[in-house]
């Protein structure tokens, strides 16, 4: 009989788990999103970290200043060449001038009215008052800006301006150069007009910004994941209200260095991405070089040799730099 009552047992206990697995939903198989939805993944680009150089994530802002000393410093040694005392005392001049200016444009963002004179550019937007973040600016002869910004003294975010001159250039029409470099990026749309392109790497995000309409120039912002993801966190104290001011007022209180006339938007993009050189006016640029020499020869004192410009356009300067790749 107890042998009898077992066999039942285990025969209605098999009963009830066949019927359980029977009622219980199955679980949908693990499926990769569709291709559409892979589309819209920010692609990795290798070219990120060589663009970025040798100054990496995390540095503080007197590393970062030591790094563009040394590259100053060096750009002056093949100019130094074969001069007499006074003319070499007066590069020697020239480039601690050039030290000096640069550590010059470092501002800490502590809400103080002499230290808000970015607030209303296009780099405003960037950083926050009053939760320890400060900044500083490189630019290079063609008016181009590169800005290093710090939070906690430590490097988190550069943005590199690439100026326009006032030039029509279609938005589209750089960031599909910019692909060529970085290779095809996630493309975001604000209906019609192209908003942005993004790309990143295992520790960085880069992504673009039109700022021609009020700036005259075009944005690659690069920022170090960590941080970014943290922002929340590190920035206690609300941004202040940013107002932009007109492309007028713009002008006037940072001035361009050069200036184009005509319709060059045939190759601005090439130029502003540095890829191809274009002397517009060759009687001009002649005339002008010969002019520079003749200067350059009154002031020299007798007997010195001239000196031979330091070239500043790279063969390895695709974004048209100037060497900042460092």
């Amino acid at each position: 009989m107890r042998k009898l009552a077992l066999i039942a047992l285990a025969t209605f206990t098999t009963s009830v788990f066949a019927v359980s697995g029977l009622t219980q939903p199955r679980r949908p198989p693990t499926r990769r999103p569709p291709a559409a939805a892979r589309a819209q993944e920010v692609p990795l680009s290798d070219r990120i970290a060589g663009e970025l150089g040798a100054i990496h994530w995390g540095m503080n802002h007197e590393q970062v200043f030591e790094a563009f000393r040394q590259q100053i410093r060096a750009s002056y040694v093949p100019r130094m060449k074969n001069l007499g005392q006074v003319e070499q005392y007066r590069l020697n001049e020239e480039r601690q001038r050039e030290i000096r200016n640069l550590e010059r444009t470092y501002v800490v963002f502590d809400g103080a009215q002499d230290h808000r004179q970015w607030d209303s550019s296009f780099i405003g937007s960037e950083y926050t008052h009053n939760n320890n973040e400060s900044m500083f600016v490189y630019q290079d002869a063609r008016g181009n800006r590169e800005f290093f910004l710090f939070i906690n003294d430590r490097l988190w975010k550069r943005v590199q301006a690439r100026n326009t001159n006032g030039a029509r250039i279609n938005f589209d029409d750089f960031a599909t150069q910019l692909e060529a470099l970085f290779g095809a990026g996630r493309r975001v749309m604000a209906g019609t007009r192209l908003e942005t392109v993004e790309w990143r790497d295992p520790t960085t995000r880069l992504h673009l910004l039109d700022q021609t309409t009020f700036f005259s120039a075009f944005c690659l912002i690069y920022e170090e994941q960590a941080t970014f993801a943290q922002l929340a966190t590190l920035r206690v104290n609300a941004p202040t209200k940013v107002v932009r001011r007109s492309a007028v007022t713009l002008d006037l209180s940072q001035p361009n260095t050069g200036a184009v006339t005509g319709d060059n938007s045939g190759n601005i993009a090439d130029r502003i991405t540095g890829k191809i050189r274009v002397v517009e006016n060759t009687d001009a640029g002649t005339a002008a070089a010969a002019s520079a020499t003749a200067a350059g020869a009154a002031r020299r004192p007798a007997g010195a040799t001239p000196t031979t410009p330091a070239a500043t356009t790279p063969a390895d300067d695709p974004l048209g730099l100037g060497g900042l790749g460092i």
